[in-house]
């Protein structure tokens, strides 16, 4: 269905990425990804990047960098898009979902020791946490971090949806043993594919950096003693990358108006709760999400309901993550639930959060207001 107003939607400037191209008209093209590495490097604080073709590329490699193998438990949030989950299904490892908590919607840090605790009781320590940063807030990062760390558990931050949040100041997917970023097509930063690993290590960064280009020996011909895989970012990918970095502050402080204006505008409806950042958890606002109690609003409206009213008049909304461990496809792996995600994904709604949205901002209040 093609809306009047998208969720999030990144459209492609031709001219701008043909600047950008042509400042490298003189100079080898592998110059562009290291340039855009570079960027992501000062931005985030990062001693080590390497830019991939998604963002589960990332996730992929940073397992296999910190020695996730067959039969190996990880640790992941359940509230968070399939791509958290799938690479490590691709190394053979399992999957153990722990639900959120109320106040960021990541991973509960309780439920987490409580996974812990009983994977260990069963001999069966976890290998790794990989910890998501649902719309680009801040988890629990001093809790979950003390538990990882009196485990002795290395933590994967999957940092997909966070470009730009930060926690105590420091950007997020810099706090785990490996983070990991998306520039997919609706992230505020796009590559329009492609995504990046951030470490502190040389060895996982030489692993990584290794394995994404097939696992090419330096040698003056091609050999390869080990498995590796086609996941370097093109430099065209790149291109755009850097092209976009020109107006990344403006596009993240431009998303936090437009959530603040919801908030500022529907926050006396009863039954309607928005997220608040504080001084220490500074969320980039990826999406303006917002909770409706069904049984509180004036006339017993839900989520669903204002999502097929805006859908009429060519607004797209979308309902929040639906958890790991309801699909279909996972139902076999052991969990650790609260049934906050489950609230989450009955009650949430994501809002419009784009550019275009910020320029009809209240065309799409209005149309929720009428609802």
């Amino acid at each position: 269905m093609k809306f009047r107003f998208n969720l999030s939607y990144n459209p492609i400037d031709g001219n701008k990425i043909a600047t950008t191209l042509d400042a490298y008209r003189n100079r080898h093209h592998s110059e562009i990804v290291g340039d855009f590495e570079n960027e992501i490097k000062a931005l985030t604080g990062s001693k080590y990047v390497v830019a991939l073709n998604t963002g589960t590329a990332a996730i992929h490699l940073a397992l296999r960098a910190i020695g996730v193998t067959k039969g190996d438990y990880v640790l992941v949030s359940t509230f968070t898009y399939v791509a958290s989950v799938n690479p490590i299904l691709y190394e053979g490892a399992i999957p153990f979902f722990v639900d959120s908590e109320r106040e960021t919607w990541n991973m509960d840090p309780e439920l987490l020791a409580q996974a812990i605790e009983l994977l260990i009781a069963k001999k069966k320590k976890p290998k790794a946490i990989m910890l998501v940063h649902t719309y680009g807030i801040p988890a629990k990062l001093d809790e979950i971090l003390s538990i990882a760390g009196h485990y002795a558990i290395p933590v994967i931050e999957d940092a997909a949806e966070a470009i730009g949040s930060r926690y105590k100041k420091k950007h997020l997917g810099s706090f785990g043993a490996i983070g990991t970023l998306s520039f997919n097509t609706n992230k505020i930063l796009t590559t329009f594919g492609g995504g990046a690993i951030l470490t502190e290590n040389e060895e996982h960064y030489r692993k990584i950096l290794f394995w994404a280009s097939q696992s090419r020996e330096d040698k003056p011909y091609y050999e390869h003693q080990e498995i590796g895989f086609n996941y370097q970012m093109s430099p065209i990918n790149a291109a755009v990358g850097l092209t976009e970095f020109a107006s990344l502050f403006e596009k993240l402080n431009e998303r936090k108006l437009i959530f603040e204006k919801y908030r500022d505008a529907l926050k006396e409806i009863p039954g309607l709760q928005f997220q608040e950042q504080d001084d220490e958890r500074q969320s980039n606002f990826w999406f303006s999400t917002i909770l409706i109690d069904k049984q509180r609003t004036p006339n017993r409206v839900g989520a669903r309901d204002v999502l097929e009213k805006l859908a009429a008049q060519g607004i797209e909304a979308r309902r929040m993550w639906n958890p790991m461990h309801r699909q279909p496809v996972f139902q076999t792996f052991e969990t650790m639930l609260s049934g906050v995600s489950d609230q989450l994904f009955e009650n949430g709604l994501c809002l419009p959060s784009d550019h275009e949205a910020f320029l009809h901002q209240h065309a799409i209040i209005d149309e929720i207001k009428k609802v």
